[in-house]
């Protein structure tokens, strides 16, 4: 096994890094592997901010020894400045070139995917490097952070032959970095112009709503205030997803108020994926009434399951996880009173007593009988409970447990026996539904009483392990203490309260970000066995965590 060089001893940093390239399996005798990624679509706005400063170091480095590298958030290679056609040569022949990536998973300490690690400017000299084929050189790389996002954009490099790093080298890639920072905040003004000089343009139009939007900028005129509502506005944002031409959509949507809407959106050139939404009301659609569901969502799709299970024959099963709303669901099923046991209670009354009970139900002929938390059924109870399965019967069992993958092979092997089986997703699942179902828990806390933009966009990003119940708890809290009628982001919970970042982030990103923590949990913490499991390299898993304000 390879151990850093002695001198390192006084390197934490390149210790750390050393351990780190060993987890990933990186072998110090090999090559840069794998083939170049042609694709370097992804740094455009990163080359467009930095090109200037790469051709003025270009420049200052004739006849030099030396070598510039710019890179990607990945450890991917955008860009080469080279000092003389020797040192071209010798990068060449290490691998390095445009596409190739040098994070630290890929190919260990270097200057490179190190500074990417470790969010900061580091040296690297050459007996420092992992592999062996880079220890001819000396390199300092800094991480370029965007000034508004404090995301990670790249990460620029200067490498020279020699096995000490010279120490003009730190200063000038600062000064460097910062120029390249300063043009992508430029760049970034710019941009949010460009939306901004749209959206006046085409907000003149009469009786229409405009709304326009950017990354974290949202504009919208007087009649999109009125209309649109927060999971509008993310919905309007996830369709510029779905085109990388100018035209995007023009169809009917659906708008949280209830209303079908008629959308025209532009793509806005030069900007963050921005685009200008038209807004109008479709007045030739039927409108659904502002206390119901919307159609399409979770909710709407479990009452339309459970109208047709209602109308047919057989047993059924409502499963999900604690709080989705089973008992919920079972009662809009069976539409009335009808006989309820707790299988759980079945180890306090006694199993006989328990299942004597059943039998007194039975007799009475009710057109249901309920089992909740058949998961904690006895082994007699479930014998029972699958004989009434087998044979035909005027009343229906209607079974609830926690998700079927969760169940032990014999509540699996029972419950497998219900022709019917509604699956209540988790709230987690349903984030484009909150703020529906925060105004119908209202009717039942404090009816009239909203969530603000803020609040809702925070409520959406939560990960919710309570469900239903949880939210309906939180809501409850912060329904005590708003003074008015709109609960805020301040009267949330603290633990609610979510970062500005996060609370901006698509339903796409929230649903990585929760793929990620997920997968942190069930590795503890093991960020290389995390990567591995989600089928993406540790630099890209970094880059990943940081995008979602994910600190674990």
């Amino acid at each position: 096994m390879q151990h850093p060089p002695e001198s390192a001893a006084l390197r934490p940093d390149i210790v750390l890094s050393w351990q780190r390239s060993r987890q990933c399996g990186v072998d110090p005798g090999a090559a840069v592997g794998g083939d170049p990624d042609s694709d370097v679509e992804s740094g455009d706005r990163l080359l467009h901010a930095a090109k200037p400063i790469l051709d003025e170091l270009a420049s200052q480095l004739t006849d030099s020894s030396l070598c510039v590298l710019l890179a990607d958030s990945d450890g991917r290679i955008v860009d080469r400045v080279f000092g003389d056609r020797t040192m071209a040569q010798r990068i060449e022949r290490a691998g390095v070139v445009v596409g190739s990536r040098l994070g630290e998973d890929e190919v260990g300490t270097n200057a490179l995917g190190t500074p990417l690690e470790l969010r900061r400017a580091i040296i690297v000299n050459g007996a420092e490097h992992y592999l062996e084929r880079f220890k001819q050189m000396s390199c300092c790389g800094q991480p370029i952070i965007h000034p508004a996002t404090q995301r990670v954009e790249g990460v620029l490099d200067i490498t020279g032959i020699s096995d000490q790093a010279n120490p003009l080298f730190a200063p000038l890639v600062a000064r460097a970095v910062a120029d390249i920072e300063g043009r992508l905040q430029a760049g970034r003004r710019a941009a949010q112009q460009r939306l901004m000089d749209a959206f006046q343009r085409i907000s003149a139009r009469p009786g229409a709503a405009v709304a326009a939007i950017s990354g974290d900028l949202v504009l919208a005129n007087p009649a999109a205030l009125e209309l649109l509502g927060p999971v509008d506005y993310q919905n309007l944002r996830d369709i510029t997803g779905e085109s990388h031409t100018g035209r995007i959509k023009s169809g009917s949507i659906e708008l949280s108020c209830g209303e079908r809407a008629l959308v025209e959106a532009e793509r806005v050139p030069g900007t963050n994926n921005g685009a200008v939404f038209v807004v109008r009301a479709d007045r030739s659609a039927p409108r659904i009434s502002r206390g119901s569901i919307p159609l399409h969502t979770a909710g709407a799709r479990i009452k339309d399951r459970l109208r047709v299970i209602r109308g047919a024959t057989g047993a059924v099963l409502v499963c999900g996880e604690p709080g989705s709303g089973r008992t919920t669901a079972v009662a809009d099923l069976v539409e009335g009173s009808t006989p309820c046991l707790d299988a759980a209670t079945a180890a306090v009354a006694g199993t006989r007593a328990w299942l004597r009970t059943i039998t007194e139900q039975l007799a009475t002929r009710p057109a249901f009988l309920v089992i909740e938390n058949v998961d904690c059924a006895t082994t007699e109870a479930i014998a029972l409970l699958t004989e009434m399965l087998s044979m035909p019967h005027p009343t229906r069992l209607v079974l609830t447990s926690p998700p079927v993958t969760e169940l032990s092979p014999a509540v699996a092997a029972l419950v497998a026996r219900c022709p019917h089986r509604i699956d209540l997703p988790p709230l987690r699942n349903r984030s484009n539904e909150i703020d529906d179902i925060a105004r119908h828990m209202f009717d039942g806390i404090r009816p009239g009483l909203r969530v603000t933009a803020r609040a809702a966009s925070a409520l959406r990003a939560a990960t919710w392990p309570g469900n239903l119940t949880e939210l309906r708890a939180v809501l409850t809290t912060a329904a005590g203490t708003c003074p008015s009628g709109r609960i805020d982001l301040a009267d949330l919970p603290e633990p609610y309260r979510v970062s500005p970042r996060i609370a901006r982030l698509s339903e796409r990103e929230l649903a990585e970000r929760r793929v990620i923590i997920e997968a942190l949990e069930r590795c503890g913490g093991n960020k290389v066995h995390a990567a591995r499991q989600l089928g993406m390299s540790r630099t890209t898993l970094y880059a990943r965590m940081r995008m979602l304000d994910i600190d674990r």
